[in-house]
């Protein structure tokens, strides 16, 4: 389990446990570290909303359009180009004793030929092999007919990793597809109870080039986002496991959520058990790290259930902390009660977080400028 976030969650806590008194609310903002290191401080000018994307906006912003998949295919060549592994028959009419069955392109791209000598063939189509062998057997035989059948596309090849039933390099007979390449691969691993093929990403020549939404492409069927593979790309789908959020406060089970396809405020919310009825849902804040800032955003969760206001219904992201805060009953118990046991989890005490920074200000700031007394 990740606990690269603990940390944040734990500053606020131990202000409380630490000190004896309880924390106020969050307050919405960007935070970054102050010039001393010491402490972070809200940075002016800065809108949390520009952190964060609503459920509705999420898709067009994350993932690649059909468009942009279009684009990315424009350039894919329907040609099939020889490589490393492929086998070829050399078939030359009338000339039998230098005829060849089985020509096995090397790893260096390299085939080696009677009267021909050494030709390098990788990255030529079968109709560019065969003029270069005319050419070169034209100074042998008049008008040599010369024919080149493949045997096997062994290059034609791409990479599939990720939360898929059989990772691993899967090989093409015609144009490659994204689908095509899921289905050789296995599709949905064995433990489907865990595992979702939400988003995965294509990589081409060492550069991510897009996100594809695969949500959109199974359950939905949209084709236009079947995108063309190329001749070693890299596909990957993250492990579900791989994401994970925390949900604090008013919520009946509180702790780490993995992170299911496109998981919203709401989602999380829910599958921590839903809010208690202490809980107020009018000042829900979630905290985002990006870039060495932090992000706060307050969201009125009853808007979103009452009036159907999915605007700030986030899509939350790997590492997001919820906080549902308590409406008029003791901070002080609810985070001696829920928080504390943390601290035996990771074996971490009061006074060990102390002495380790965690206390220098960042949670008083985080949490609204200071605290007051019960």
């Amino acid at each position: 389990m990740k606990t690269r976030f603990l940390p944040v969650v734990l500053a606020g806590a131990l202000v409380v446990l630490g000190g004896g008194c309880s924390i106020g609310n969050p307050k919405a903002g960007v935070y970054g570290p102050e010039p001393t290191g010491a402490s972070f401080a809200q940075i002016k000018g800065l809108d949390p909303g520009e952190s964060f994307t609503s459920e509705l906006e999420t898709s067009s912003k994350k993932f690649a359009s059909p468009a942009d998949i279009r684009s990315a295919s424009a350039g894919i060549d329907d040609e099939y180009r020889l490589g490393p592994g492929d086998v070829f028959a050399f078939l030359v009419r009338g000339r039998d004793d230098i005829n060849r069955e089985e020509i096995i392109v090397s790893p260096d791209g390299e085939v080696s030929l009677p009267r021909v000598g050494t030709l390098k063939v990788q990255g030529r189509t079968v109709r560019e092999v065969t003029e270069e062998l005319k050419k070169a057997l034209s100074a042998y035989y008049d008008a040599p007919e010369v024919t080149v059948v493949m045997k096997a596309f062994n290059n034609n090849r791409v990479f599939v990793l990720g939360r898929v039933a059989n990772p691993g390099a899967v090989k093409f007979q015609g144009k490659a597809t994204l689908l095509e390449a899921l289905s050789l691969a296995g599709g949905l691993p064995a433990d489907q109870a865990k595992s979702f093929l939400s988003r995965c990403m294509i990589v081409r020549n060492n550069e991510l080039i897009m996100w594809i939404d695969l949500k959109e492409l199974l359950e939905r069927g949209n084709m236009a986002l079947n995108a063309r593979l190329r001749n070693g790309d890299v596909i990957f789908i993250p492990q579900s496991e791989d994401q994970l959020a925390y949900v604090l406060g008013e919520v009946k089970s509180p702790g780490v959520i993995a992170l299911r396809s496109e998981m919203t405020l709401l989602d999380a919310v829910m599958a921590s058990g839903g809010p208690t009825k202490g809980a107020n849902l009018r000042d829900v804040f979630i905290v985002r790290t990006s870039q060495g800032k932090g992000a706060i955003e307050k969201v009125d969760l009853k808007a979103i259930v009452s009036r159907a206001d999915f605007r700030k219904n986030y899509a939350l992201r790997d590492g997001d902390i919820v906080y549902v805060p308590e409406t008029g009953l003791s901070r002080l118990n609810y985070f001696a009660s829920q928080i504390q046991p943390f601290f035996s989890i990771i074996g971490m005490t009061a006074s060990t977080a102390a002495s380790v920074g965690f206390l220098d200000g960042f949670g008083s700031v985080i949490y609204g400028g200071g605290s007051t007394s019960q």
